[in-house]
């Protein structure tokens, strides 16, 4: 009996040595496994942040007004939102809107005017401080008064697509510049509808 038991007991302790052996292999295997995932995990939130942040950092902003006027009794007033992406450090596209608002009061009944626009557009940084602009607006034009009569104004409004080109000067440090811009509009019947040949906008920048 004791030669049958030693062997059996023998056995057992070996196979208990060897479950130990292989639980303690499987637990440190589960432990790198969760180390490793955990660092995958780490580097794809990181990646993620960073692409993220890459793509938030290319984002350019800017928030202007323009073609103010305030004489005899006129006052009108332009605001020009836009949002754009950097292809490069130097090159923006992107799109905006165009508001133009005047109010004559020189008659009995004030005239309000409201034309109102989107437009595409791409500026290149010539250097720090300097930068050449460039849109394609379509722009639908009011007529309450002015254009009265004229070919193309019996609903009140008139559309136009046009090119308008110039530069413009930025200043400031950090993400946040102001800037000033002059352009000229590239369409003869638009420059004699808003009276002048250029638009002039002061505004703020945020990445460019």
């Amino acid at each position: 009996m004791k030669k049958i038991l030693i062997p059996l007991l023998l056995l057992v302790f070996v196979f208990s040595l060897a479950e130990n052996a292989n639980a303690q292999r499987k637990k440190r295997r589960k432990k790198k496994e969760d180390k490793e995932e955990s660092v995958r995990s780490k580097r794809s939130r990181d990646a993620e942040d960073e692409n993220y942040e890459s793509f938030s950092n290319k984002l350019v902003y800017e928030i202007a007004i323009g073609n103010i006027a305030l004489q005899n009794s006129i006052f009108g007033l332009s605001l020009k939102p836009l949002v754009g992406y950097k292809l490069h450090e130097r090159i923006v596209l992107g799109i905006g809107f165009k508001y133009f608002y005047l109010l004559d009061g020189r008659f009995n009944e004030d005239i309000h005017l409201n034309d109102i626009g989107a437009f595409a557009f791409t500026r290149f940084k010539i250097t720090e401080s300097f930068f050449a602009h460039i849109e394609y607006s379509f722009i639908s034009f009011d007529d309450e008064y002015a254009f009265f009569g004229n070919p193309g104004f019996e609903n009140g409004r008139r559309n136009f697509n046009y090119p308008v080109i110039g530069g413009g000067y930025s200043q400031g440090f950090g993400d946040w510049k102001s800037s000033i811009q002059v352009l000229f509009i590239g369409n003869q019947e638009v420059r004699r509808l808003g009276n002048y040949p250029i638009e002039f906008w002061f505004g703020f920048t945020k990445n460019f």
